[in-house]
Order: structure tokens, then C-alpha cells, then sequence
């Protein structure tokens, strides 16, 4: 029993520096590793933090010109609403007004 203790002491003896070396090396590579992804992980972040933010100021803008447009088309005479800009605007809502009734029944 004993001879085969020593036996076994003697080869963890003989691998044991090589494993302990290849541990330190993993956990160095691993601890780069894992800097390296909290890095990419920090960019990615704030990439999406940034696209998030500028949707939110779009939709704001969206919103606000919804509420301007509200509050100035009671306000049009009838010479303004003859501009011919404005029909053509006018008349691309009504268009699109149409087109949506209809894909919201189907």
C-alpha cells in the first residue's frame, strides 16, 4: 500500500510543475479574455445607448410636429390652403390616409 502511495506521489511529482504552469497560463489567458469581452461588451453598450437615445429624439420630433400640425391647420385660410405646396403635401396624406385604411383591413 505504501509502495503504491509513493509510486503515485512520485509521478504527481514529475507532472505536477508542467500542470502548474499550464493552470498559470490559462488563468492569464482567460483573465485577458474576459478584459477584452468587457471591453467589446462596453462599446456595444454604448453604441446601443446612442441608438436608443436618437430614436427617442426622432419619435420626440415626430411627436412635436404631429401637435404643430394640429395647432396651425385650423388656423389656414382658404387662400393658404390653395398654396400649391400645401396640396401637394395634402393630397400625399389623403393618398397615404387610403393606402392604410386599406392594408389595416386586409
Amino acid at each position: 500500500m505504501e509502495d503504491i502511495k509513493n509510486m503515485v506521489k512520485r509521478e504527481i511529482e514529475k507532472i505536477w510543475p508542467q500542470a502548474k504552469e499550464n493552470i498559470i497560463k490559462f488563468n492569464k489567458d482567460a483573465g485577458k479574455l474576459l478584459k477584452k469581452s468587457e471591453k467589446d461588451l462596453t462599446v456595444i453598450s454604448r453604441n446601443i445607448k446612442s441608438g436608443v437615445e436618437k430614436l427617442v429624439c426622432k419619435a420626440k420630433r415626430e411627436e412635436l410636429y404631429y401637435e404643430l400640425g394640429k395647432i396651425i391647420a385650423p388656423l389656414l385660410t382658404s387662400d393658404q390652403l390653395k398654396d400649391k405646396n400645401i396640396l401637394k403635401i395634402y393630397s400625399e396624406l389623403q393618398s397615404l390616409n387610403k393606402t392604410l385604411k386599406k392594408k389595416s383591413r386586409s
